[in-house]
């Protein structure tokens, strides 16, 4: 293990990759429900196709960045805080159109993995910027 990551990663680490992590499964399978829908026979299979792809995406982008805080890597904050926000514009939205418990859920969700993110335990445990040193350059 490189010496400027902890022995142990906080507990709060654990959370948020383990929360991102099920954000992504969560998009992975509605990737897989538009496909089946397209195969189907959707009315509109571009905009169906398109938002698969748009799901895919992101979902890879997700399980990308929760494997980069994992390790350490400070990059995997900037897309895990940015789909923590439109999570929560989105449950905003969805209550707006009578969504109640589960847009509540989904809007507590992205609040609670974006203050995870950005606890000083898990950005000192999540601030590499190389593949093996340091985050900032060693004076002298």
């Amino acid at each position: 293990m490189p010496h400027d990551l902890p022995r142990t990663r906080p507990p709060a680490l654990l959370a948020v990759v383990a929360a991102v992590g099920l954000e992504a499964l969560a998009l992975a399978v509605a990737a897989g429900a538009g496909l089946v829908s397209a195969l189907r026979g959707a009315q509109d299979l571009g905009a169906t196709l398109g938002l698969v792809v748009l799901a895919a995406l992101a979902a890879l982008l997700l399980a990308q960045a929760a494997r980069g805080l994992w390790q350490g890597r400070r990059w995997g904050r900037g897309p895990v805080l940015t789909a923590q926000l439109l999570l929560v514009v989105v449950a905003w939205t969805w209550w707006g159109v009578g969504g109640s418990v589960p847009a509540l859920l989904v809007a507590a969700l992205g609040v609670l993995v974006g203050v995870g993110v950005l606890l000083p335990p898990v950005v000192r445990a999540t601030s590499r910027t190389g593949p093996d040193g340091p985050s900032t350059p060693p004076a002298g």
